[in-house]
């Protein structure tokens, strides 16, 4: 069985035992750095720091201010808290103990100042703003822009992605690599090919017939039509001077003008002169394609100098339009500004087609916007709740549905239950995954009531069983706990005793054992009538769905329906303690399961945060009533909470409708964890700059364990 004092311990004696009779402090006042203290005789601990207390004892050992901690002169801080607060301490201290020449570390050693170093940095381009353009535009009559990645962009990571999609819409092993290799060889012959002339070349090499070449061709422009977006920033200055200047259009590329043409009237633009196209004028903007453009315009009465090209490319756009006599206005692709960007991360080591078409999306999302990262050193600024739940919270609800989906076809169960609150999102998803996918072979589940409190109320047998459940960690008064977790009344003098007082407990659980065991028998054949009207009578194999549990909920539906069996499907499972679970259950989690000190992803970091806004609107989940009907527990988020999370939630669905209609065979595509929890790990302010009271202000109740948690107030 895990202990997590015990690993809390290890770790800290692993990276610390050097440093004995060095005076340090530790920074946290719970449970878990007691635990500690009482295995540490021989440390030097100078004194606990909290967030809230600054005077006072814990632990035997004295609470201590700013002043304090000077006076002490101590030169180490070592943070005692789980890695969802770890960076939220560090913030809060970070000033003072940097000015001091304090260094703070965790439990793994890690010096924090490295660990939230600051992911900025400046290029000459981040000093290039919306306004420099719109007065460069004004002092030119004519104006041209390059095509793709300056108008328009793909939703794809790389262009080449466009042919993988194909590839594996027709089945065609190979066929990615092939139609690079025919482009290739064209392109090395000094040639600027068109579309028609590289499957002349790719029809040699594969051997494919005539109607193959044709279907194949006329595949990749439909795919190309799918996947291109306008670069809206771009689409408003070209509107806004359409009519007033004259505009023309320069595109190194192998499609036709008709067919550019058409994709850019998908993307709102129209209105312009003439569209240069390099496979149609045989020669490409590093060659003769600006000079070809210039003298068009000298016939026309226009001098070089009255011509301003805005492109992507810093040497086929900027240097050679500016060689060939004309000025220039780089506005930097998407990904080009990812690259750049404090999310730069995201782009190191192998992306799959399914991790390319994420970070495609989330450069359409977050740099759309060429000017996304004006004045601020590469850090990202997210404006509003839907752009931050779209770019950093949607991947990795998104990729854990693709998952569990995944795993549940695989496992041969036959219904699946998606349980109250935590995955009231997840099915929404899933079902759109099944549309979007046309999985029909995905099994049939439906949103099932239950919780904490309702499955352990509705298993209490006998004595041992009252016990169980009242000795889970509890924050409140013995008055509240009977409330909450026997839905029982008792005297008022419990509502001044706390549930810690365990002696006074024990007394008060004898004092009701009658009153508790007959409320769970009612609770329990309410339970099991509300079962019998579910699917779950009709199905043998069960996939249950769970974010991020031990597993006491499944543990206790397996105890009233033990004739069915039960697989967990969880996010990522919370380590039991010791007694909190009496039976093996069958789990499957998408990450590993870690104790809640672990350090190793981002993720377990932020899944309080993640668990708060997959919930649905309704309350938590109390029970079945005498008349068959759903009973709540009292509802204690406020209304604007409520209207944020339905807002993160229509985001996330949005995004699952694109990327599911985007990629093809989702349901049999690696799922690579890493990538997700990169995005997510960019909620820290060392990549993002966040400044949304909707979201920074939401708090997670926990109404079992009468607690409450917000990620970025501790």
């Amino acid at each position: 069985m895990y202990d997590e004092a015990e690993y809390i311990y290890q770790e800290f004696h692993k990276n610390f035992a050097s440093r004995k009779a060095e005076p340090l402090i530790l920074y946290g006042i719970g449970k878990r750095t007691g635990e500690l203290l009482e295995r540490l005789p021989g440390y030097c601990i100078a004194g606990l720091m909290d967030g809230k207390k600054k005077d006072g004892t814990a632990w035997g050992k004295p609470i201590l201010d700013y002043q304090d901690v000077l006076d002490l002169r101590v030169k180490t801080i070592v943070v005692i808290a789980r890695p969802a607060v770890i960076g939220v301490i560090y913030h809060r201290i970070e000033e003072f103990c940097t000015g001091n020449g304090i260094t703070v570390y965790d439990i793994k050693g890690n010096d924090l100042s490295e660990a939230y170093a600051d992911q900025e940095h400046d290029i000459p381009y981040f000093h290039q703003g919306p306004e420099d353009l719109k007065r460069e535009v004004e002092k030119h009559e004519v104006i041209s822009f390059d095509v793709f990645d300056t108008l328009i962009m793909r939703k794809v990571l790389y262009p080449a992605d466009i042919f993988t999609i194909m590839e594996k819409r027709r089945s065609f092993p190979g066929f990615a690599d092939l139609r690079i290799e025919a482009e290739r060889q064209l392109y090395d012959k000094g040639q600027n090919p068109t579309l028609e002339e590289i499957y002349g070349r790719f029809q040699e090499l594969s051997g494919i017939s005539e109607r193959e070449k044709g279907e194949l061709r006329e595949l990749e422009t439909t795919i190309e039509l799918e996947y291109m977006v306008p670069r809206k920033r771009i689409l408003e200055l070209f509107n806004r001077i359409k009519g007033k200047k004259r505009i023309y259009l320069i595109s190194d590329m192998y499609l036709s003008r008709e067919v550019i043409g058409g994709l850019l009237k998908k993307c709102g633009y129209d209105g312009y002169e003439e569209l240069y196209v390099s496979c149609e004028k045989r020669t490409a903007k590093n060659e003769k394609l600006f000079e070809q453009y210039l003298e068009d315009r000298r016939r026309e009465g226009f001098d070089a100098k009255d011509c301003l090209h805005v492109g992507d490319n810093e040497t086929a756009d900027i240097a050679c339009a500016k060689a060939a006599g004309m000025d220039a206005f780089q506005v930097m692709g998407a990904r080009e500004l990812l690259g750049s960007s404090s999310y730069r991360g995201l782009l190191s080591g192998e992306l799959n087609l399914m991790d390319r078409m994420a970070a495609g999306l989330l450069c359409e999302r977050a740099f759309g916007d060429p000017f996304a990262l004006y004045g601020t050193k590469g850090k990202l600024t997210v404006r509003n709740v839907q752009d931050f739940s779209y770019i950093l919270i949607a991947p990795m609800i998104f990729y854990f549905t693709v998952w569990l989906m995944q795993q549940v076809q695989r496992s041969g169960c036959d219904y699946v239950l998606y349980p109250s609150r935590d995955a009231y999102l997840i099915e929404k998803l899933c079902n759109k995954i099944c549309e979007k996918q046309k999985a029909v072979e995905f099994p049939k589940g439906e949103y099932f009531y239950t919780s904490r409190r309702a499955a352990l109320a509705a298993t209490i047998w006998k004595e041992a069983d009252i016990e169980h459940v009242a000795e889970m960690d509890y924050w409140g008064s013995i008055h509240g706990l009977f409330q909450k977790r026997f839905r029982l009344t008792i005297d008022e003098e419990a509502k001044e005793l706390k549930a810690e007082d365990r002696e006074k407990l024990k007394e008060y659980l004898n004092r009701y054992r009658d009153e508790i065991l007959k409320q769970s028998r009612r609770e329990r054949e309410n339970y099991l009538r509300y079962i019998a009207g579910t699917g779950i009578p009709g199905h043998k194999k069960i996939a249950f769905i769970d974010f991020v549990a031990a597993g006491k909920v499944q543990n206790g539906l397996e105890k009233l329906i033990p004739e069915k069996e039960l697989t967990g499907f969880y996010f990522l499972r919370r380590e039991p303690d010791k007694g909190e679970i009496d039976r093996a259950i069958k789990v499957e989690t998408f990450f590993p399961s870690k104790g809640a000190f672990e350090i190793d992803l981002n993720v377990y970091k932020y899944y309080l945060f993640l668990e708060m806004v997959l919930t649905s609107q309704e309350p938590t989940f109390d029970g079945i009533g005498d008349e068959g009907q759903i009973l709540f527990m009292e509802e204690s988020r406020t209304k604007e909470h409520c209207r944020a999370v339905e807002e993160i939630q229509r985001s996330v669905q949005e995004y699952a409708k694109e990327f599911s209609e985007m990629c093809p065979e989702l349901l049999h595509t690696q799922v690579n964890r890493k990538v997700p929890d990169v995005i997510l790990g960019f909620m820290d302010k060392e990549y993002t700059e966040l400044g949304i009271e909707e979201v920074t202000s939401l708090v997670l109740t926990d109404e079992f364990l009468s607690q409450t948690f917000n990620l970025f107030q501790v």
